[in-house]
């Protein structure tokens, strides 16, 4: 039933904030602790409404579920990570100030030098989760590193805690889930990594009609920093300082959050990231639209990239290319989600990743020419239109040209 009122009054109790927690999440502990105290400074207590965010191999489910959920069971959505290079919220919802900062980090062992990749000797073998599209396109950026794939995370950490690997790039709140259940794993240490869509704020989502909700929220946010409280129940994550900031008179917008990331002198974890200004910037999902696609590749590279694609690549992405929305195990490779403006991915980005390290199972296995003709099929699979010139390697790894869907 869809819910009346922002706010459950119940004779002679306490009010109560409804809140959807995904127990899928690695930070819902963290999540339910922060809003019950939260609420709690602000005399209410919270109904937990739990759901599990998560599809088969790890994807989580549409972005438009979270509205739909906004609308219906809760009046906030804890722990949506807004990514701090291209911050963007699901479509139709607002977000409370954030409370903590996350993101893909460094794993080594203790001890260890350097504590950076771009110190790591040249060929030194990197580990990765075939999952952690956006930490793989670092690959690019660091020539002196190869980057094993691994199925999971917790696979690729006994390697690196077994000293096969030197280093390993990983989702945090994953990696502090395994630190706490592994005693082997105290031996290893995280420490930020720099760079495009590595760091990550974690908001409380609302639909336009729940502002009273996250008032209340944000409130208490600001009563449990000024007790010297909210560090304490966030750790191991960090605070976002400029919680302080917000203007209580009014509730305030969407937010925007601005790269600064620091790392401890132990090589610790995320410190923080500040300045949360006005209004998270939430961009299109949808094709695009007045724009042309240009055209990169040939017609029969394309036709013989679907064979090749479903010989090394569907087994995984889909047939049709829509990943997990089709009950595969890895991510879609066409559409809005896979090309959203707000990701800032260029053909370059994608190509490398995918000759780079996949097939999955075997890393950087296929052709030179089997990954261009791929390359061909995905762009014209997300409507890019067949030309005259082929593509070539060579350009498929240094295009700018940006990663968009012009399909229908």
């Amino acid at each position: 039933m869809i819910l009346s009122a922002v706010l459950i009054h119940r004779a002679e109790a306490s009010p109560a904030l409804r809140v959807c927690v995904d127990r899928a999440n690695p930070t819902v502990t963290m999540d339910q602790r922060v809003v019950r105290a939260a609420a709690k400074t602000q005399g209410y207590t919270v109904t937990l409404v739990p759901f599990v965010g998560i599809g088969k191999g790890g994807d989580g489910f549409p972005l438009s579920r979270f509205a739909k959920m906004a609308g219906t069971d809760c009046n906030l959505i804890m722990g949506f990570p807004v990514d701090l290079s291209n911050p963007n919220l699901p479509p139709d919802l607002k977000a409370t100030p954030a409370y903590a900062t996350t993101g893909f980090v460094l794993v080594r062992r203790a001890g260890t030098h350097p504590a950076s990749l771009g110190e790591l000797p040249n060929g030194s073998e990197v580990g990765i989760s075939q999952l952690d599209t956006y930490a793989g396109l670092l690959f690019s950026s660091y020539p002196n590193i190869v980057m094993h794939v691994y199925p999971t995370d917790s696979q690729m950490l006994r390697d690196l805690a077994a000293l096969r690997i030197s280093a390993g790039i990983a989702w945090q709140p994953l990696i502090e889930n395994y630190l706490r259940k592994v005693r082997p794993a105290r031996n290893l240490r995280l420490g930020a990594l720099p760079g495009m869509h590595m760091v990550w704020n974690l908001v409380a989502l609302y639909a336009p009609g729940s502002e009273a909700g996250a008032k209340v929220f944000t409130q208490g946010l600001l009563a449990l920093q000024s007790s010297k409280q909210l560090d304490h129940l966030i750790s191991p994550y960090r605070r976002v300082d400029a919680i302080a900031g917000t203007n209580l008179a009014e509730l305030p917008p969407p937010v925007r959050q601005r790269r600064a990331a620091n790392r401890e002198s132990d090589g610790g974890f995320f410190i923080r990231a500040v300045d949360v200004g006005e209004g998270v910037v939430k961009k299109s999902r949808s094709k695009v639209r007045g724009d042309r696609a240009p055209a990169l590749y040939t017609a029969e590279q394309a036709t013989n990239g679907a064979l090749a694609y479903y010989q090394n690549c569907a087994m995984c992405h889909a047939p049709l290319l829509d990943g997990q929305s089709a009950g595969y195990s890895a991510p879609a490779l066409k559409g809005p989600e896979f090309a959203d403006p707000s990701y800032d991915f260029r053909v370059s980005d994608i190509f490398n990743f995918v000759a780079k390290l996949m097939p999955a199972a075997t890393p950087g296995s296929l052709t030179p020419d089997e990954d261009v003709i791929i390359m061909a099929f995905i762009l014209q699979q997300n409507g890019y239109p067949a030309g005259n010139k082929q593509l070539t390697y060579e350009e498929a790894a240094k295009s700018k040209v940006a990663i968009r869907y012009y399909g229908r």
